[in-house]
């Protein structure tokens, strides 16, 4: 018999260095590089590798609305904290976010200070004197102090840990009344090009500070008033009686720039509660409102992954309730389903977690609990669940029970995939020891040394 040959191996397409399959068969491709140029390998030139640092803390990542990482703390100040409230027509939910937007845009902030640094040099080269060094000294110290106090600011809110935000509010009160002092200097100077140089970077600050802080209107009002108003009266003390036609057109300028940071505020509150509205209609179950399947996964990766704290994992599913969805109806077993989740609700307490992660099955997360009270509180479910009977309109009154299974964290692990197979191992012994009540799951070793699961009536 003539030896077999074995089967030509077939190459899987491997993938590109972002994921996508390579258009060459069995041939990596190149990772795509965001800021490189040439070879592979090459590395940007000095002052845009400074410039990669330097604006890099600033960058957030994906915002989560729900959770309480990357929201700076509002300021502590009564004059701060009325000149950033947005509104009385803001919902609660946006306005942290509004306020995190006067953190953003750093470019716009570097190119600022690099702007009045350049015309503050130029106004001491035409005009000479000290006091433009000391606006120099000064705008370099206030500079630094910002870029300083926004790193810090971004690093410690991503952290969730109190921000400096008052700090930060009045260095860019300080700075933009720097602008306003030094622009007012150069055209006291009576220098024609430097009052042309003098209005354009003034104005120029506008649209920025506009844009920036459209959350806060009056905030942002206040900071366009302190640059361009020392200016505008520097013009009017010109001499020049025409000037005089400012006293009307100041007025009119400040009520467009107020109704552009309005009409700016009004598009983003717009984008962000649809944002919201979005994030929350993913993460929650549209029937009962509590957090669905891709909900609680998120909220395990944020606050529990990692044995960063202590919780109980329940696993619950309906006793009885396949009856009464088959005999009654969808429409029915739905209302089943809420008045379960409000029941349920009821049984915890505010820090605890209550998912659905579809049909009758329902997640319970409890933080900082015994083995023991876990117990205790598996109890208080079923009961809760249990108890009564539920009463809906032209229908007679109808039972459901519940069965609970859980593992506890750091007694049975760490990993909070490896807690949910357990406490779900945990569920289906109590199913099969007779419904109506919890197991919590244990692990002892086999008589021959190899670990085994086995399940324990806590309490």
């Amino acid at each position: 018999m003539a030896p077999s040959c074995p089967a030509p191996r077939r190459l899987a397409p491997r993938c590109a260095g972002d994921g996508r399959p390579s258009r060459r068969r069995g041939f990596p491709s190149t990772p795509r590089r965001p800021w490189t140029r040439g070879r592979p390998g090459s590395r940007p030139s000095p002052v845009k590798a400074a410039f990669i640092r330097l604006c890099h803390p600033f960058t957030l990542g994906e915002s989560d609305m729900p959770a309480t990482r990357n929201a700076f703390t509002p300021p502590r100040l009564a004059a701060l904290r009325w000149l950033t409230d947005p509104g009385r027509h803001v919902p609660a939910e946006i306005r942290t976010r509004l306020l995190g937007e006067i953190f953003g845009s750093p470019k716009a902030i570097i190119v600022g200070v690099i702007n009045g640094l350049l015309f503050n040099v130029l106004a001491l080269a035409m005009l000479g004197g000290s006091v433009f060094t000391a606006f120099i000294v000064f705008d370099l110290a206030l500079s630094v102090l910002r870029i300083v106090v926004v790193q810090h600011a971004v690093g410690r809110a991503r952290a969730g840990a109190t921000t400096p935000t008052d700090l930060y509010l009045v260095t860019a009160i300080c700075w933009c009344a720097l602008q306003g002092a030094i622009a007012f200097e150069a055209v006291r100077g009576g220098n024609p090009t430097l009052s042309l140089l003098a209005a354009t970077s003034t104005m120029a600050l506008v649209g920025p500070i506009s844009a920036r802080n459209f959350g806060a209107p009056r905030y942002a009002m206040l900071l366009v008033c302190l640059c361009e108003l020392p200016f505008l009266s520097a013009a009017m003390l010109w001499g020049d009686r025409w000037m005089l036609v400012l006293l009307a057109q100041i007025p009119l300028f400040l009520y467009g720039v107020n109704a552009v940071v309005a009409r700016i505020q009004v598009m983003a509150m717009a984008n962000i509660q649809a944002e919201h509205d979005s994030s929350r209609h993913a993460r929650h179950d549209a029937l009962t409102g509590l957090l669905n399947r891709f909900g609680l996964m998120k909220r395990l990766d944020a606050e529990y992954a990692g044995g960063r704290e202590d919780f109980i994992m329940f696993y619950l599913d309906l006793d009885g309730f396949k009856p009464i969805n088959d005999s009654f109806g969808h429409p029915v077993g739905d209302l089943i389903l809420s008045a379960v989740a409000d029941r349920l609700r009821g049984a915890t307490r505010p820090t605890d977690l209550v998912c659905r992660l579809g049909g009758d099955e329902f997640v319970v997360i409890a933080r900082r609990l015994s083995p023991a009270e876990g117990g205790k509180l598996a109890d208080t479910l079923i009961r809760a669940v249990a108890d009564g009977p539920f009463l809906l309109p032209g229908l007679p009154p109808m039972r459901v029970g519940i069965s609970v299974g859980f593992a506890c964290s750091p007694e049975d692990g760490s990993d909070c995939a490896d807690l949910q197979r357990k406490a779900d191992m945990a569920l289906y012994e109590a199913k099969r020891a007779g419904r109506g009540i919890h197991r919590r799951f244990s692990l002892h070793p086999s008589p021959i040394g190899t670990p085994e699961p086995r399940f324990a009536r806590a309490g």
